[in-house]
């Protein structure tokens, strides 16, 4: 653990040219897709910079909970940045929610950009079609349209939350056509699920 602190003390950039990233807690370089960059802000918080825009140095964690979690535990964000930092005993909590939240507004984004198909017949014919390049279900939708063709498909989110993001009461099926947007919101999404299986897999873990 020492050796992994050290290593990413050194710098936060490893290779500017494949956006990769070394994580806090396993030392390992990762490409950023599958990080979750921290900073610390004005007060001494560290805080979530989940578009990896904030200004400061940032910290990365895999997009792991039970990572982020060790990390605010053993007060390594504070050692890495050399500084007083504190982090939130629900600091992965914290991460999920407001990753949770990013996706829902991607996704009514996508909207505003008619970059979506609404509706479980529609869906079904672009799919057929081969006009999507991501489906969303809602949790509980009983069945997945055919002529999937690799098309990765979310059920992270509930019918309302859908519906709220797409401006309808509920919704069950959408799709989201390939889009400046649409790699952005896959990559959240699968770093969404990653933190999700991860805190699951803990709970498990504890039972």
């Amino acid at each position: 653990m020492e050796a992994a602190l050290a290593s990413a003390q050194e710098k936060e950039t490893v290779s500017p040219e494949t956006g990769e990233r070394r994580c806090l807690i396993s030392g390992k370089t990762l490409p950023k897709d599958d990080l979750i960059r921290f900073v610390i802000d004005p007060n001494g918080n560290v805080v979530p910079d989940l578009a990896q825009k904030l200004p400061g140095r940032g910290l990365w964690v895999k997009a792991d909970s039970s990572a982020i979690t060790e990390a605010a535990k053993k007060g390594l964000f504070a050692k890495a940045a050399k500084t007083s930092a504190k982090a939130a005993p629900n600091l992965a909590e914290q991460v999920i929610s407001l990753l949770r939240a990013r996706c829902l507004s991607l996704i009514g984004l996508a909207k505003s950009a008619g970059a979506t198909v609404l509706g479980e017949t529609q869906v079904a014919e672009a799919l057929r079609t081969q006009k999507l390049a991501l489906l969303l279900l809602a949790d509980d939708a009983s069945s997945e349209p055919g002529h999937l063709n690799n098309v990765p498909v979310c059920r992270l989110f509930a019918r309302g939350e859908l519906g709220a993001a797409l401006g309808y009461a509920q919704i069950v099926y959408a799709g989201i056509k390939p889009h400046g947007l649409t790699s952005r919101l896959k990559t959240d999404l699968q770093r969404l699920r990653n933190l999700l299986e991860t805190t699951t897999l803990a709970i498990q873990g504890n039972g």
